[in-house]
């Protein structure tokens, strides 16, 4: 069996972060759980009356870079929730990226599509949101260390 690369890690450190200039960002400061985007690509059926063997065909369609979801701590109206609240009444697209430990980042452009609060009786209060991505999202590697 291969033995674990030394370059994997656990997902602590990993940012998610607001671009709020040419290349300035605002890190939501208490994400708890994130879950990045899944790129998925439509099949398109070409399927037709003298298809070989009566089998299905098919092309590759369309990409779709996802949604990307995330949980933070929740101080109502203030902090990581007053950005995503203020990033929903703005509306529009809006600029974020994913910055994970190893410095590999994640540029995607977007709109949230929900954001919830979660206040139970006798555990932290969080927020959620799930962000839809619009076009295609750019990952830079880790930069390369001798």
């Amino acid at each position: 069996m291969a033995e674990t690369a030394d370059a994997t890690d656990i997902g602590y450190g990993t940012l998610f972060k607001k671009k709020t200039g040419a290349s300035t960002y605002t890190t939501l400061a208490e994400v708890v759980e994130f879950e990045p985007p899944e790129t998925t690509i439509d099949s398109v059926e070409f399927t037709h009356f003298t298809s070989p063997e009566r089998w299905r065909e098919f092309k590759p369609g369309m990409k779709d870079a996802g949604e990307t979801t995330l949980t933070y701590n929740l101080i109502p109206g203030e902090a990581d929730d007053d950005t995503v609240n203020d990033t929903i009444e703005n509306g529009g697209l809006s600029e974020w990226q994913i910055e994970w430990p190893n410095g590999a980042t994640l540029d995607i452009k977007g709109f949230f599509t929900s954001h919830s609060r979660a206040t139970p009786l006798d555990d932290k209060m969080t927020g959620a949101a799930t962000f839809k991505i619009s076009g295609k999202p750019v990952l830079t590697p880790a930069p390369v260390t001798p």
